[in-house]
């Protein structure tokens, strides 16, 4: 559209026609193969304001009034030969004098079934180690870091969620993974505590604590020091 000196600009509108019997009409943006050099690039912005906030980017699948709505899929295309496949960067833009962006991750409510599940998984491979999964809080140079929370959903008839933390099962020849609960250093203060305890209980009893080393058939049986 053209510019605007004292209003609003034009808006660019594209999009296929609506049908009664049938399917809407797709819309397709593509770019062709190359020979030579990188792939060409598809960018999308949305505008600068220089008096207010700027301006959103909104992706959504379409509706489902009957049945379910459509899948929003963010994917980079697979490797070639000897490349990597691309990478998915979501991050927020950094600010100057203000909070940085927060980035929600969420599945919807559901009023007569469940609520969706979010998996984060991590691909297997032939070379090397297995990929991390890290999670990480923020850093402050004036105040405490960042938490990290995990924990479980609440059943407000019955039971809370379980939370289980364990590494995978060992191979033919190597050792499981170890579990680590550590707080860390500190250079003029007190190094942070480590709890471990159950919830209390208004109408029941308290939650069991339970430290058990796993059987072997070789050698000497595993120690438990406290």
């Amino acid at each position: 559209s053209g510019s605007a000196n004292a209003g609003n600009s034009g808006y660019v509108l594209v999009g296929s026609g609506s049908a009664t019997a049938g399917r809407g009409g797709a819309v397709c943006l593509s770019i062709g193969s190359g020979t030579s050099g990188s792939g060409g690039i598809v960018q999308v912005h949305s505008g600068r304001s220089t008096a207010s906030s700027g301006g959103s980017i909104a992706i959504s699948s379409g509706e489902g009034t009957q049945t379910s709505s459509g899948s929003v899929r963010v994917a980079s295309a697979n490797g070639g030969v000897t490349g990597s496949s691309g990478q998915l960067a979501f991050s927020s833009g950094t600010s100057a004098m203000g909070n940085s962006g927060t980035i929600v991750i969420g599945s919807g409510a559901s009023t007569s079934g469940r609520s969706g599940a979010i998996l984060i998984s991590v691909g297997r491979g032939t070379s090397g180690s297995g990929g991390e999964v890290g999670l990480s809080s923020g850093r402050s140079a004036i105040a405490s870091g960042g938490s990290l929370v995990v924990k479980s959903g609440e059943g407000t008839q019955t039971s809370s969620g379980n939370v289980i933390i364990c590494s995978s099962n060992a191979g033919v020849a190597g050792s499981s993974g170890r579990l680590v609960f550590s707080s860390g250093s500190a250079k003029n203060g007190n190094s942070g505590s480590v709890f471990l305890g159950s919830g209390t209980s208004s109408c029941g009893r308290g939650g069991s604590m339970t430290f058990s080393v796993g059987s072997g058939t070789s050698g000497y049986g595993g120690l438990l020091r406290l």
